[in-house]
């Protein structure tokens, strides 16, 4: 799912490997579920190997979680305001109260990351990135609205 080139210590890693598109069925599409758990798991492994510089790339990706699944898998635990963790997914963030980092892998705090992306989209509006790219993960316009 991902390369570690040369160096030992910079790991390549590619999003839709475990959290793409082509993944699931058209049936199974759904941002407002789907998360970017499977990519913070790779991360986590590449951390193991003795990777400090991750080059990440975010295409082709079935999720609009924001990155909140990658975390999670990092040990971020995301809570709602009765201290209960929210379900996966780019819907449940509407629930988001407050982060406990606790049982994060302080590892990554020590790492480069830079994020490899095609597009220069803004993060939210009419053109940001759930408007654009969110109805090709098989979201309505009321979804695109709450994911944004």
């Amino acid at each position: 799912f991902y390369g570690i080139l040369g160096d030992e210590k910079t790991a390549v890693i590619e999003m839709a490997a475990a959290s793409g598109l082509n993944l699931l069925s058209k049936e199974e599409l759904n941002p407002l579920i789907t998360s970017t758990y499977g990519t913070g798991q790779i991360i986590n492994d590449a951390i193991a190997k003795g990777c400090t510089d991750l080059i990440i790339g975010i295409g082709g990706t079935a999720t609009n979680d924001g990155g909140a699944g990658m975390l999670r898998a990092l040990g971020l635990r995301f809570l709602n305001a009765d201290g209960r963790d929210i379900p996966e997914g780019g819907k449940a963030l509407m629930e988001l109260h407050h982060l406990d980092s606790k049982n994060l892998n302080k590892a990554i705090l020590r790492c480069n990351i830079k994020v490899a992306c095609d597009v220069d989209n803004p993060l939210c509006g009419p053109n940001g990135a759930s408007a654009v790219f969110v109805p090709q993960k098989g979201a309505n316009e009321n979804d695109i609205m709450n994911l944004d």
